[in-house]
């Protein structure tokens, strides 16, 4: 068995996500854990075709601390077993913990782990919420704090000590590196101007939001409209200065960004679902419930 795609597989397997999309309204597959199929870092790659065409494609990676995977079947091809085969053989080859994710939650989804011994280990929320130019105010900071925008190649020391301090707990989040840091600057959706940090007078890092913006929407929902989006992509806050109301201003920082910089209409965010803190943060601030995506650990 493969541990990586082809590069003509890569292009195939990015056109069947796109079908996937497409025909379920949520993306098959992570922007976290999706370029290591391009980048070769993979640890199993598999398909399955009907003929020539990839109907079927399945592969795990390293996602943080922990080794994940996804899989995803062609919409005019299923209920005929061929979700179950490529998680078989996944399960099959690789050995140890694992995670698989089924973004969206769906019930399909649900009784294929059941039947493999598959535990739900893990639930994501999917957060979001409308937007206006010209609807936040300047937030308020309290008092020797200010706002300024991260500078690559000055602020990354000082990010990765608090944004590991805040997220020491977080799977993905917790155990960033330089080499990280420097790798999403590197990013074409990479905007210091949508990265805020919150500073003490002797400019000490207190916390951080950083926003970005994406084309297209990923998961526009049955409903949904696809449009550019918003994103609150990480927001964290030094454990030192918690209780100042620093959560708060630099989420309202961040949104006010987006509407009137950025133009954006629908901001969204990616929360662990038994974070309550950090739910009950982002409710008050008007966010609601999207969609969620579920992890499946096997043992």
């Amino acid at each position: 068995m493969a541990t990586t795609f082809t590069a003509a597989e890569v292009a195939e397997v990015t056109a069947l996500a796109d079908r996937a999309r497409a025909a379920d309204a949520v993306a098959p597959f992570s922007d976290d854990l999706f370029p290591a199929v391009g980048s070769g870092a993979t640890m199993a790659a598999l398909t399955a075709r009907a003929g020539d065409l990839l109907v079927g494609a399945a592969y795990a990676a390293a996602q943080g601390d922990r080794l994940a995977a996804e899989l995803v079947v062609d919409p005019a091809y299923r209920r005929q077993g061929l979700g179950g085969s490529l998680l078989a053989d996944l399960l099959d080859f690789l050995t140890g913990e694992l995670w698989i994710w089924s973004h969206g939650d769906h019930p399909a989804a649900a009784a294929l782990a059941r039947r493999h011994g598959l535990v739900r280990a893990r639930e994501l929320l999917q957060l979001r919420r409308r937007i206006a130019p010209g609807q936040f105010a300047e937030p308020t900071l309290p008092d020797g704090v200010r706002l300024r925008p991260f500078r690559p190649g000055r602020d990354e020391e000082a990010w990765l000590e608090v944004n590991n301090a805040a997220f020491h707990w977080h799977p993905e989040q917790g155990g960033q590196t330089l080499d990280d840091i420097r790798s999403a600057e590197s990013a074409a959706d990479f905007d210091p101007a949508g990265f805020f940090l919150a500073v003490d007078a002797d400019d000490q890092l207190l916390g951080f939001h950083w926003t970005k913006v994406h084309p297209h929407d990923p998961s526009p929902g049955p409903d949904g409209i696809d449009e550019p989006i918003g994103e609150v992509y990480v927001l964290g806050v030094a454990p030192a200065a918690h209780g100042r109301g620093l959560g708060g201003a630099l989420t309202i920082a961040g949104l006010r960004h987006l509407a009137d910089v950025a133009g954006v209409r629908t901001v969204t965010l990616y929360v662990e679902g038994d974070n309550t803190a950090a739910v009950r943060l982002y409710e008050r601030e008007g966010f609601t419930r999207h969609a969620i995506d579920v992890a499946y650990r096997r043992d």
